[in-house]
């Protein structure tokens, strides 16, 4: 009887596996920012190549994961975005500020993965994003 050798996992699999296992691992966002109601994230994206993948929407509430790594939209691209110092940036802002109304932030990001049809030539993935996190603060009672 002869066994199948399993197949050694791809890269971009490892690092799928890996965003998983962090975010199961991140506290929840009532734990790691109290002070949060609401934290809205917006990702719009561009492909300088090509068509660009649809624009994303995300609202975490307290119970939800405080994880901000999101991977690339393209199927084919082992990169991904991480939010998370973005993140800590306007939630520190927004308590430090005496006023109880929502913070925005907006920034640009550009994707550092590679395409798999691309890793001979090693080219960047021409991925690019926009994002605006908007944080609503806890109502005080």
């Amino acid at each position: 009887m002869k066994l199948q050798s399993r197949k050694s996992a791809s890269v971009s699999e490892l690092k799928r596996n890996q965003r998983h296992t962090d975010r199961d691992r991140a506290p929840p966002m009532r734990s790691a920012f109290p002070q949060l109601e609401q934290l809205r994230i917006e990702l719009d994206f561009a492909d300088r190549t090509g068509r660009a993948p649809s624009p994303q929407m995300h609202i975490l509430f307290p119970p939800a994961r405080a994880f901000f790594r999101f991977a690339c939209p393209c199927s084919e691209c082992d990169g991904e975005f991480d939010l998370s110092l973005a993140v800590s940036a306007l939630v520190n802002s927004a308590t430090s500020s005496k006023r109880s109304s929502n913070r925005t932030v907006s920034d640009n990001l550009v994707c550092e993965g590679v395409r798999l049809r691309n890793q001979a030539n090693s080219r960047p993935c021409p991925i690019a994003v926009k994002i605006r996190l908007d944080a609503s603060p806890e109502k005080s009672a």
